[in-house]
């Protein structure tokens, strides 16, 4: 029998809208759109005007946080404490869910994107698989025993603290809660902020200029922490910043020199995303 599902990946820029049908254990997408993320009431409007032209039996939300994920707590689907002022305390999913009379599902928009790759990226895991993207936040998916790691809340794994280097001492890092957290020094703002540039010129720094060392040493950081702490199978890293792909062999270089072969690391540790529209996929997938 065949499934229908409403997917969106919800982001602080723009939102991917697509309708997946399941046939044969696999998910097709189909009437896929991308909207700019507007102030809530309209983004909502948006989505349910388009959405409901179509037939569906659930929407799967996979969304910028942080989220309550909590089914037990009144607030359960919203989006809590996010810088998006607009967007504090905003039940995104429980509208959708009353505007389109369709139950839901909702979680992050990195634990999708783990839980896709995990189950479709052929990455030869059996239980575990960290996913991070680097753009204009820094966010991490946990998958631990098949399932997307909950808790108090979800990973908040762009806020860890990592060992600032000697020549970025200076540099104050610009997460607007911690400032020199990992999400303070890695995002593409971070990076355009030290070379005094926009972001739209992050593309024309060249391979051999040293913040790409610099980046790709935190970030190795981050990845020994989550090997540590979860004994994570494969970490996966996208994003836009990671479309700078002498990254990953930084990242790896680095990551092995931490650990200095306290465990012993695989090849093919650190790679990049092998699912094709990860996020709405991710979505999917939820349960």
């Amino acid at each position: 029998m065949q499934q229908s599902k409403a997917a969106l990946e919800i982001g602080g820029t723009f939102i991917q809208v697509g309708i997946g049908t399941k046939t044969d254990n696999k998910w097709t997408l189909n009437n896929k759109k991308t909207f700019d993320t507007r102030d809530p009431e309209d983004t909502l409007l948006d989505l349910v005007t388009y959405l409901q032209q179509f037939e569906f039996d659930s929407i799967q939300i996979a969304s910028f946080g942080p989220l309550c994920l909590n089914k037990d707590d009144p607030q359960f689907g919203s989006i809590t404490s996010t810088p998006k002022l607009k967007w504090q305390n905003f039940p995104i999913a429980t509208r959708l869910s009353q505007a389109l009379k369709k139950p839901f599902a909702i979680d992050t928009d990195v634990n999708a994107c783990a839980m896709a790759e995990f189950m479709l990226g052929n990455h030869n895991v059996r239980q575990s698989l960290a996913y991070i993207t680097i753009g204009t936040g820094v966010g991490v998916g946990i998958i631990v025993n098949g399932q997307c790691v909950h808790g108090m809340l979800h990973p908040e794994g762009g806020h860890i603290l990592v060992a600032k280097q000697q020549e970025d001492k200076d540099f104050k890092g610009v997460c607007a809660f911690h400032g020199d957290c990992l999400e303070g020094l890695c995002t593409n703002v971070a990076i355009a902020k030290r070379l005094n540039c926009p972001i739209t010129e992050l593309p024309n720094i060249s391979d051999d200029h040293p913040i790409w060392e610099l980046v790709g040493f935190y970030l190795a950081e981050a990845c020994q922490n989550i090997l540590y702490l979860l004994s994570i199978e494969k970490i996966v890293l996208g994003g836009g910043v990671m479309n700078r792909k002498l990254l990953y062999p930084i990242i790896d270089k680095h990551l092995r020199r931490l650990v200095n072969k306290y465990v012993e690391i695989p090849e093919n540790y650190i790679v990049e995303p092998q699912v094709e529209d990860v996020g709405l996929i991710g979505a999917l997938l939820l349960q």
